[in-house]
């Protein structure tokens, strides 16, 4: 009686708070919560409340009567969350999936509402002899119910079937470099995940790709946006964007694995990697990504996320040697680097990974005797993590007493720690706070009386919002090799009519559980299905079903490893194999992942390359990977006739390569990884653009400002001498058409042409592809301002006057250039500094090609063609040189007449180019090597006239050809 009392005082405060604290300041990110009404609901709880919502636990099964073990960590031991997992057999994937985890969420929010039964306080007090909580102190908190869900179906989504989209890998979005693409598939995961329960979702993952290795096979994978800091950023921020505003901010977003595991060589929690990094890689490379979604200031506030997920990784830059999730030195000094530490404070919420994974364990444990349950939680909580996450919480995960047994001990001891230590229970407060904070985010300030259960109709809504997947992986679909820029088709034409396809599947099973059915990752026939549904004789008749084939790897290997001694019924099989790969014309591969060690069969393919040239001849060899793109080496790419990756394997991404394959459409994707038999990951400014530079506003001497709405028909600005100019450029695009990363230098050259005068170029640094200078006119003759990026160096000139002085206009190639997917919108006017725009539109932005290839400063002015030339023209005149001695020479001598112009050739070559370098600002200089970018003739010139210049030297000695021989 007094607990119900006492909840209704609070709820009476709790409305009044509401009322009172309505105009409230703002606290970001949850400005509509009131930090009264969190310190009411905090005081109201029990200690033993406060404590267990630190905890957020996993279980095995789905049973939820009051003497289950999730019913004891519930209602007992009062956990704040629990993570669930076809994994753990919570659920099973199939048709009525949805239905299942309704119920499932369902039943244990409904443990949460209620007070134990005597059944479940009688079995607790078997577990431990601390006191815990009665019915009479009980307090209806709702839980977090998190889950998995990355795409890509089986691993790394686990609830699927029912109306759920099959959504795709966090790599296919960034194959097709378009936010609005993250966005909308966030949306739809946000949409669809809380008519489940679900309210906590472990993702998206920020780490960054940037050394992807062949012998990695079990590491990322298609699990990260990419490989650039800057996209992973930006798709990340797009995605969590998509997921706030599609859950209407009822599923929190947990960022993982701070501070990057992109660098790792080993798969992820299950041994601790130690990243060979210092704090200023991290800083360049991993932590770029969860800077961005964790910037209070960014302009769409939806894009922060709720939460980071700390990875077990040792880095050696911090010189730490535990995992970095259980390191209480490092972790807190990363948690408050400037970027971070208002994200922190204002309630950003930090999860561990999983305490329970071996990674986490085996660094602990001095033997498999004694689970080291309150050591593993006691480092997490002191590294700084908010939420302890006790999943599969034991030696061997399928030990549900064990777990229950350890993860009782955990909370027991913090308990214990929470009443006799003043310090512990400070820290706990603030964190405590922090997560009533986020559930009254997901559940509204009136967290006692809050209503978590889902009408079961819901479902129904599942799938409802507006989904393109098909469009969004063809737009991902990408030509690795090979490489081609000016639109022509790879394939001459698509398999016709009498010509013979032979697929290979990577034929690989899955389970979601010990004992659970084993499901084929990509089922052998379903390129084959796809080809005929869309090409067959139902549909446009291309391809007859005789003329098409499908077969495992398994059965590929088998022929490439026979047994010694094989029975008949294995010898039939490899002679049918021979045989259809002997009668095709098209040999189609469908690859995942090669990792030999665990699925033997999935390097048969390569094995096939290596060792069987001679019965691939005369065919086409097509590779679809529907996993990471960067397996396969130099020489087995080089073998194939067209190698595409599209980095998912769902039904979408079958169906595209089997239009793709038809020439149905051309591939627009790009891959963001680096693939090392291919290069780097290239994401420098396009040579062949011409940057636009665009005048914004005018600031006089005496500080008045002055926006400039339109540039006048003379393309002339006039200023005074001590007038500024800010100048912005357009939109630069790397060399696929997507705006450069942010922080790419751009120089703005200034030139006084009547003058002869060139001033030291300043320097501006690119936010969104977009960078802005201010200049000052500090003559009072005309100037002319000109912009370049690396390799990128052409642009218009504007003239600033008065007077002006003309100058020739780049003339665009009409080179068809590629077409860039994201155009951000240009900051305010009367903003000096490029903002973050809130949506960026993408809109197809015409690339001007043109043809100078040099950049002045910091490019290289010559290229290999440059070099080429230049041998080609010393060697003619060292030809000539050798003939000039005729038979009045011997041999010897007239090899030393030929040795000198190459010599010589070679010094005018390597002066050119110094000189080229050593006056950047030149006019002379620079229009001669913007002049001899498209001919390639000024560098091969002067090697020529050095080497003329050395042959007349050489024979000027008497005794040589301009003298008669004694």
């Amino acid at each position: 009686m007094f607990a119900a009392k006492a909840r209704y005082f609070v709820i009476i405060i709790l409305a009044a708070l509401l009322l009172l604290g309505s105009s409230s300041a703002a606290q970001p990110p949850d400005p509509q919560i009131n930090p009264a009404l969190v310190d009411a609901v905090f005081n109201a709880m029990t200690p033993a409340e406060r404590v267990g919502q630190l905890f957020l636990v996993s279980f095995n099964g789905n049973q939820l009567d009051a003497t289950s073990d999730i019913a004891q960590l519930v209602q007992v031991y009062r956990v704040g969350g629990v993570a669930i997992s076809a994994r753990n057999r919570n659920f099973f994937n199939g048709g009525d999936t949805p239905a299942q985890v309704v119920r499932l969420t369902n039943s244990l929010q409904t443990l949460a509402q209620q007070p134990p039964a005597p059944e479940t306080l009688q079995k607790s007090a078997e577990l431990t002899v601390t006191a815990v909580l009665t019915s009479s102190t009980y307090n209806p908190i709702p839980l977090f119910i998190a889950v998995e869900h990355e795409g890509d179906g089986f691993p790394n989504t686990q609830i699927r079937g029912g109306k759920l989209p099959d959504v795709p890998s966090a790599m296919a979005l960034g194959a097709t470099w378009n936010l609005d693409n993250a966005r909308a598939v966030g949306e739809a995961v946000g949409h669809d995940l809380p008519l489940l329960g679900v309210n906590m979702l472990f993702g998206p993952s920020l780490d960054v790709q940037d050394n992807p290795r062949s012998n990695q096979p079990r590491g990322l994978g298609v699990r990260t946006f990419g490989g650039s800091p800057y996209w992973v950023g930006e798709m990340g921020h797009a995605y969590i964007e998509g997921i706030h505003q599609g859950s209407g901010g009822r599923l929190l977003t947990i960022a993982k694995h701070f501070p990057g595991f992109g660098s790792s060589d080993r798969e992820i929690n299950r041994e601790v990697p130690t990243i060979l990094k210092s704090l200023d890689d991290l800083r360049r490379v991993e932590l770029p990504p969860f800077f961005k979604v964790t910037n209070l200031s960014n302009a769409s506030a939806e894009g922060v996320t709720d939460g980071v997920m700390t990875a077990h990784a040792r880095y050696q830059g911090l010189s730490g040697n535990v995992p970095i999730s259980l390191d209480a030195r490092n972790l807190p000094a990363l948690l408050a680097l400037k970027e971070l530490g208002p994200w922190k404070d204002a309630g950003g919420l930090v999860i561990s990974a999983s305490l329970g994974a071996p990674a986490a364990v085996d660094s602990m444990a001095t033997s498999r005797d004694m689970f080291p349950a309150r050591r593993l939680v006691q480092d997490a909580f002191l590294a700084g993590s908010d939420i302890l996450q006790l999943v599969n919480f034991s030696f061997d995960p399928e030990n549900s007493t064990a777990q229950l047994r350890n993860i009782a001990d955990a909370i027991t001891f913090f308990q214990e720690r929470y009443t006799t230590d003043a310090n512990f229970q400070t820290v706990v407060d603030q964190r405590v706070k922090n997560i009533i904070r986020a559930k009254m985010k997901i559940f509204g300030p009136d967290l006692f009386n809050a209503a978590p259960q889902i009408n079961p109709d819901a479902i129904n809504q599942l799938g409802t919002v507006p989904l393109d997947l098909n469009r969004i992986a063809q737009a991902g679909v990408t030509l690795i090799t090979p490489a081609t820029r000016d639109g022509r088709t790879v394939l001459a034409n698509p398999p016709q009519t009498g010509e013979n396809i032979l697929i290979f599947v990577d034929d690989r099973l899955g389970q979601d559980c010990a004992g659970c059915a084993r499901v084929p990752l990509i089922k052998t026939t379903a390129i084959e299905d796809q080809i005929l549904q869309l090409f067959g004789p139902a549909a446009t008749g291309q391809i007859l079903p005789e003329q098409i084939s499908s077969l495992g790897y398994s059965a590929l290997k088998e022929i490439l490893a026979p047994p010694p001694e094989p029975d008949s019924e294995t010898q039939a099989r490899i002679d049918a194999t021979e045989t259809l790969l002997a009668d095709a014309d098209w040999v189609i591969f469908a690859m995942l992942n090669i990792e030999p060690d665990s699925a033997p069969q999935s390097d048969a393919m390569r094995v096939l390359l290596r060792t069987r040239n001679d019965s691939l001849r005369n065919k086409r060899l097509v590779l679809f990977a529907f996993n990471a793109p960067y397996f396969l080496d130099e020489t087995e790419i080089s073998q194939l006739t067209a190698f595409y990756s599209l980095y998912s394997k769902s039904s979408y991404y079958i169906e595209a390569a089997a239009r793709v394959l038809f020439q149905q459409f051309e591939p627009a994707g790009a891959s963001p990884v680096a693939i090392p038999a291919i290069g780097p990951l290239n994401l420098s400014p396009d040579p062949n653009q011409v940057i636009d530079l665009i005048p914004i506003q005018v600031t006089g001497v005496n500080g008045t400002v002055s926006v400039i709405e339109q540039v006048p028909e003379s393309g002339s600005i006039d200023l005074k001498v001590g007038d500024s100019i800010l100048f912005r450029t357009g939109v630069i695009v790397d060399k696929n058409g997507h705006p450069v990363p942010d922080g790419v230098v751009v120089d703005f050259f200034r030139y006084y042409p009547l003058e002869g005068l060139s001033l030291e170029p300043l320097q501006g640094r690119t936010k969104n592809g977009i960078a802005e200078v201010s200049i000052v006119k500090e003559r009072d003759t005309p100037l002319q301002v000109r912009a370049s990026s690396n390799l990128a160096v052409q642009s218009v000139t504007f003239n600033v006057g008065p007077g002006i002085v003309d100058t020739p206009t780049p003339t665009p190639s009409p080179t068809i250039s590629p077409t860039a997917t994201w155009t951000p919108t240009p900051p305010a006017t009367d903003t000096p500094t490029p903002e973050d725009t809130s949506t960026p539109t993408p809109e197809p932005t015409a690339t001007p090609m043109f043809a100078a290839q040099s950049d002045l400063n910091g490019g290289s002015p010559v290229d290999l063609l440059d070099l080429v030339y230049a041998l080609v023209g010393a060697v003619v005149i060292a030809g000539i040189a050798f003939t000039l001695g005729g038979d009045r020479f011997p041999l010897e001598e007239r090899v030393r007449s030929a040795l000198v112009p190459v010599a010589s050739g070679l010094v005018g070559y390597i002066f050119y180019t110094m000189a080229a370098r050593a006056f950047p600002n030149s006019e002379f200089m620079h229009s001669l090597v913007r002049q001899s970018g498209a001919g390639h003739w000024a560098a091969p010139l002067v090697s020529v006239v050095f080497a003329v210049l050395g042959v007349i030297i050489w024979h000027l000695k008497p005794g040589r050809v301009f003298w008669r021989k004694a």
